[in-house]
């Protein structure tokens, strides 16, 4: 038998000659670049020197720096544009390699100015996604999106699209920062479009494999695998076997998802061997750690933990503490499916010790959750209770996490749009700037042509006569081209208010409405929290109950925030189609009828079972869910709703009536506009933010109706809203 320490030793050695081994490569190559920039100027030092700059930028970045900023010096006695503009952004590069973005930043973007003055437009591209790059870190993700933009549109202009597909790759990988799944499978699909319709093999498959994972998180497993087998057949073809070794794991997580657990463990081991095979450390734990996985979940624990004992000492091994901690998790959990609990409780006990320093908190959730169930299995209900409560909190604090990742998202998308319209506005300046400077040479050639005129009028006045009408033609064809100019830029002056008035929505919105409930809840539960025990059990319901209704309130606040959201970026994909009314609206009514019990308020429905239409049936489930809901909240304790339908040529008239309180004569001018932010509480003291009747009026119309309101101050309302007859 092999002795242990022997093997570390060998180990050892192997990685001690190997990191000497590149050492002395490295070595060599810098005083071989060093002769060739003692020896040359101009732009092949430079070269010599950016690339001595780029084996420091991983080991030593101060020493990157250094050599590029003596490029920098180089080039300013070159004094020219082309050498200014690599050196500024070899000392780009350096900066960010050491971390310093902001300075990055600036040197890039002095890059970009002088390459600009060469006219060398694909390095002017590759200048651009470097500044994409350092906003990026930097978290400004409108401005890099922006940049790549650019970046993209010049790679088109000179016919590069293998650069073209590259900058819309790193747009998808912008939008995964934020969790904009769905924008990162667009600019991704745009990517595979251009490789496929010009031939580019390079980049296919890890693009097929990046829309397979982005598949995967979005829940579509079948379009996952479909991706994930494309980007496997590509390496199977290029005999890539580090490539196939990815597409194998990807594809047992596939198969883990779908339920199929021998597939999976087909592929992960798969995946294992060609790790092994090719000295992929990291690679041979992860299968292992996946392999542990599904063993545990079939209860072949006993071979569950074999496979996790072996990727916990590669990850040992090779430094990857994170993984470690995360092994360490799942070796407890199948210890403790064992019914073990000293060695689960060892192994979760490592976590613990260093779970101050853990920053993922999916993984520390998953501790406290183990704590708890080991310590309940041992009957100490306390101290599981204790660790359940903790749990809890962190289940809290991930649902926090997540509602931060979509105000990013909206954020971010809002700031993207504006910049674009600001784009658009600045171009159309441009325009109206240039249709004047030919109005001003237009003015200086009839000025030219009268002087001419007076030296040969005694030639003919007809002749004359013929110039000046031609030359007031086109003055005239000029100034409709100027005021066709002035009158597009009106409009997208529209367009740029309306957009403000969007975001002013929004933003107060999340300011004030959004405030509301988290202080109810907040201020509710510390309440129960501090005072459990002195309170009365009347009080306790009560206090729950509180928390429970602004729990619902800021669920209905959030999504029809978001739904709003989308609307307004255009996210929402509307796909019509024929359905029965009837079925539809009982469904969004038997999910109010809780609400409406709470105020003893009685429902009916008068549709016939036949009539169908035809429209988008998730939109118009939203706007009957809103209406009903805005009737239950107007009407009092034992009042009435009443929903009904009828055919009216080619539409369907939908009416939601109720005896509610009504609508004063001044304000229902203003329910349906953006700009008035006009709320009223309900019968109940209920609150709203007035989105819900901008959203009916957003989907009603997308679906080619129209939606209006009949109502007097204490008789009721009836409102009304058509879609298309299928």
């Amino acid at each position: 038998m092999r002795s242990p320490f022997k093997y570390l030793f060998f180990l050892f050695l192997i990685a001690y000659l190997s990191v000497q081994a590149q050492t002395d490569r490295n070595k060599f190559t810098i005083d071989s670049l060093r002769q060739v920039a003692n020896s040359t100027s101009g732009i092949d030092k430079i070269t010599a020197l950016d690339k001595i700059a780029r084996i420091y930028w991983n080991t030593n970045p101060d020493s990157a720096i250094y050599f590029s900023s003596l490029a920098v010096s180089e080039a300013k006695r070159d004094k020219s544009d082309l050498s200014l503009g690599d050196a500024y952004n070899s000392l780009g590069n350096s900066y960010g390699s050491k971390g310093d973005f902001e300075m990055a930043l600036d040197y890039y973007y002095k890059s970009k100015s002088h390459r600009e003055q060469t006219n060398n437009k694909i390095k002017v591209a590759y200048s651009l996604s470097n500044i994409s790059l350092a906003l990026k870190n930097l978290n400004r993700f409108s401005e890099s999106i922006t940049s790549l933009k650019q970046a993209a549109e010049i790679c088109r202009e000179v016919d590069s699209p293998e650069d073209e597909a590259t900058m819309y790759q790193e747009i998808a990988n912008i939008y995964i920062n934020f969790h904009d799944l769905n924008r990162a499978l667009e600019y991704a699909i745009k990517a595979v479009n251009i490789y496929l319709s010009n031939n580019i093999n390079s980049g296919l498959a890890n693009s097929f494999n990046f829309i397979g994972s982005l598949h995967k998180d979005l829940k579509n497993f079948d379009l996952a695998e479909e991706y994930y087998m494309k980007a496997l057949n590509i390496w199977t073809k290029e005999n890539d076997e580090l490539g196939l070794s990815s597409a194998f794991n990807n594809l047992g997580i596939i198969f883990d998802e779908k339920g199929d657990d021998q597939k999976a463990l087909e592929y992960y081991s798969k995946s294992l061997e060609l790790s092994e095979k090719h000295g992929d450390m990291l690679g041979v734990s992860i299968a292992l750690n996946n392999l542990g996985y599904i063993y545990t979940k079939i209860n072949q624990l006993d071979n569950g933990i074999a496979s996790y004992l072996k990727s916990l000492e590669i990850s040992e091994r090779i430094n990857k503490r994170d993984s470690y901690l995360n092994t360490c998790n799942n070796i407890a959990i199948a210890y403790l499916k064992k019914k073990d609990l000293a060695q689960s409780e060892k192994y979760v006990n490592i976590v613990v010790k260093e779970i101050s320093s853990i920053t993922d908190n999916t993984v520390v959730q998953e501790t406290y959750k183990i704590l708890g169930d080991i310590n309940y299995q041992k009957a100490n209900y306390k101290k599981a209770y204790e660790y359940k409560a903790i749990e809890l909190a962190y289940n809290d604090s991930l649902y926090n996490q997540q509602q931060t990742r979509n105000i990013i998202e909206m954020q971010t998308r809002f700031e993207t749009e504006a910049k674009e319209k600001e784009i658009q506005i600045l171009k159309r300046d441009n325009d109206i700037k240039h249709l004047e400077y030919q109005r001003q040479q237009f003015f200086q050639k009839i000025l030219i042509i009268i002087a001419v005129l007076f030296l040969i009028i005694i030639i003919g006045a007809a002749v004359s006569f013929r110039i000046i009408k031609n030359s007031n033609i086109l003055q005239a064809q000029k100034n409709k081209e100027l005021e066709l100019a002035n009158s597009k830029l009106k409009d997208s002056e529209k367009n740029l208010r309306e957009l403000n008035a969007t975001k002013d929505k929004l933003f107060s919105i999340i300011a004030h409405d959004l405030k509301n409930p988290f202080n109810a809840l907040m201020g509710f539960s510390d309440l129960l929290d501090r005072n459990y025990n002195f309170l009365s059990e009347e009080e306790r319901r009560e206090y729950i109950g509180v928390i429970s209704d602004s729990t619902q309130n800021l669920y209905k606040l959030l999504d029809n925030l978001l739904q709003w959201t989308r609307t307004q970026t255009g996210a929402i994909t509307y796909i019509p189609e024929s359905f029965s009314l009837l079925p539809l609206i009982k469904q969004e009514v038997d999910i109010l009828t809780p609400n409406s019990d709470k105020k003893k308020i009685t429902i009916s429905i008068k549709i016939d079972g036949e009539l169908t239409a035809f429209a988008d049936k998730n939109s118009i489930s939203t706007v009957i869910r809103n209406l009903v809901s805005n009737a239950i909240k107007f009407t009092s304790n034992g009042g009435w709703i009443e929903i009904s339908a009828s055919r009216k040529e080619k539409m369907v008239e939908i009416s939601v009536s109720d005896s509610g309180i009504g609508i004063k004569d001044d304000d229902i001018e203003k329910i349906f506009l953006l700009d008035s932010s006009f709320t009223t509480k309900g019968t109940a003291n209920e609150t709203g933010t007035g989105l819900g009747l901008l959203l009916c009026k957003e989907f009603v119309e997308k679906n080619n109706g129209e939606i209006w309101v009949d109502s007097k101050k204490g008789k009721g309302s009836n409102f009304y809203f058509t879609i298309p007859f299928a």
